[in-house]
């Protein structure tokens, strides 16, 4: 008897009339988050021209990543009240009203208190994002919704800086503000009319907040960044000693908590892989820091650049990383353990380089060290995910991806605060002159070194 001829099944189109909207609020979402966590290092350098407060530039960032990280951790939450299309909504709202508060801020702290309320709307819109990627999209097409989100991500961060470099040179810091809010005035209203309509039992499960462990860590890097705004001594480290504490805390409480956890046990045992891992992830986001966050103040009081370039030069970093990402991509898997090493190394180098040549210059030299820097985690990051997803247990595999872009963001948000120490050390104050920017060109980099050497040795570690 004939076998009878399935018909062949052809490659699946993310692009259907069906998918369309969706695909459009998703990646709308992620670019809304992604520009403008990155907006503030070109437009932070204008405000401070206009009403000082140079001491508190790591606050604009730290604040931004702790809201981000608290959004992304009570996402359940505030799914249990809401449906998808409300959270978007409101999560765009509260994007909008600091995006707002940020535009029309008479000083510095008007700042930070936007900066903050941006990031907890733009981490609820990330992590609502991915919400809606496992309820509005079947598993057949999700690689393909997933890499489309990525290219969005890296053209956002890249974009960022550059519109944020663009209002400061050629017209003014505030109206990137003002073109954040009419972008998520636009998103409100689209979530609003446009985003599918879930039954209430296709709703993603809702989780509890482990506030406890969050409060603890927010007060840690609080306590570092209160230890930078002004300099004194024996009363900064101490701040800085309490805030160790505070971390080590979190961990500890974090170990106890029976249900929703943030990281897998014994999250910094570099014996392990998991431990190895995050471990290289937390010290590596530490390290980076400083550059995103004083590089372009640095660049425009010492080399004359205009805020534009400054942008270019930043953004420059995003593409070192993105590149390198797509061709590591198709490397023979039996080459990811150099890989890791090369992007540790990579990271070291960086940063010694951004310490000899913040000061003096060529320029050239600077712009080519961020690309350094972003291949650098560009060529190893996929490597790292992998192998602390696969050596964790079984039992704790959700905390442990959960745990990657948790340790990243809180690495992020401490390397923010203590970049701000350095830099009031040395003379940074409520306006940054040359001199100022000249005397701490060298430490503002030198003094992340440690850390980038435990992420070598970290790294090294993972890759055996």
């Amino acid at each position: 008897m004939a076998q009878k001829t399935l018909p062949q099944r052809g490659p699946v189109s993310i692009f259907t009339r069906d998918h369309s909207i969706k695909l459009f609020l998703l990646c709308f979402a992620v670019w809304l988050h992604a520009a403008s966590s990155l907006l503030a290092a070109t437009t932070l350098p204008s405000a401070i021209r206009e009403f000082g407060g140079g001491n508190l530039i790591g606050w604009a960032f730290a604040l931004y990543l702790l809201g981000s990280i608290f959004a992304g951790s009570s996402t359940g939450t505030l799914m249990r009240y809401c449906s998808l299309r409300m959270s978007l909504g409101l999560a765009a709202l509260l994007y909008l009203i600091g995006s707002l508060i940020c535009a029309v801020a008479p000083d510095m702290n008007v700042v930070l208190a936007g900066r903050l309320c941006q990031g907890i709307g733009g981490g609820y819109l990330v992590a609502l994002a991915y919400v809606a990627i496992r309820q509005w999209f079947t598993p057949d097409v999700l690689p393909k919704v997933m890499a489309l989100i990525s290219a969005v991500w890296s053209m956002s961060a890249f974009a960022g800086p550059l519109v944020g470099g663009t209002f400061a040179t050629f017209g003014n810091w505030r109206l990137a503000y003002v073109a954040a809010v009419v972008q998520a005035a636009i998103f409100v209203v689209l979530a609003l009319t446009t985003a599918p309509m879930l039954m209430q039992k296709e709703r993603a499960e809702p989780g509890s907040i482990p506030v406890m462990t969050l409060a603890l860590i927010c007060l840690s890097v609080l306590s570092v960044a209160f230890a930078g705004a002004e300099v004194h001594g024996l009363h900064s480290l101490l701040l800085c000693g309490l805030g160790v504490a505070l971390f080590a805390a979190a961990l500890k409480r974090d170990s106890k908590v029976v249900g929703i956890r943030l990281f897998p046990s014994k999250p910094l045992n570099i014996r392990h892989r998991v431990g190895a891992g995050l471990v290289l992830i937390l010290t590596a986001s530490i390290s980076s820091m400083s550059f995103m966050v004083y590089g372009p103040i640095m660049l425009e009081t010492l080399h004359e650049i205009t805020p534009l370039a400054a942008g270019y030069i930043i953004a420059f970093e995003s593409v070192g990383w993105g590149g390198a990402a797509i061709f590591v991509a198709w490397i023979n898997p039996s080459n990811e353990a150099r890989l890791i090493q090369l992007g540790t190394a990579c990271l070291l180098g960086s940063l010694l380089g951004f310490a000899l040549t913040m000061g003096s210059g060529p320029v050239w030299l600077i712009v080519a060290l961020a690309g350094i820097q972003g291949t650098g985690f560009g060529m190893m990051w996929a490597f790292i995910v992998n192998r602390i997803t696969e050596a964790a247990r079984a039992a704790e595999a959700n905390e442990t991806s959960s745990a990657i872009p948790t340790m990243q963001q809180i690495g992020f948000a401490f390397g923010a605060a203590a970049a701000g120490i350095v830099a009031n050390t040395f003379g940074f104050g409520e306006d940054v002159s040359a001199l100022a920017a000249q005397s701490a060109a060298f430490w503002i980099f030198a003094a992340f070194v440690p850390f980038a050497v435990i992420a070598c040795v970290a790294g090294w570690r993972l890759a055996r």
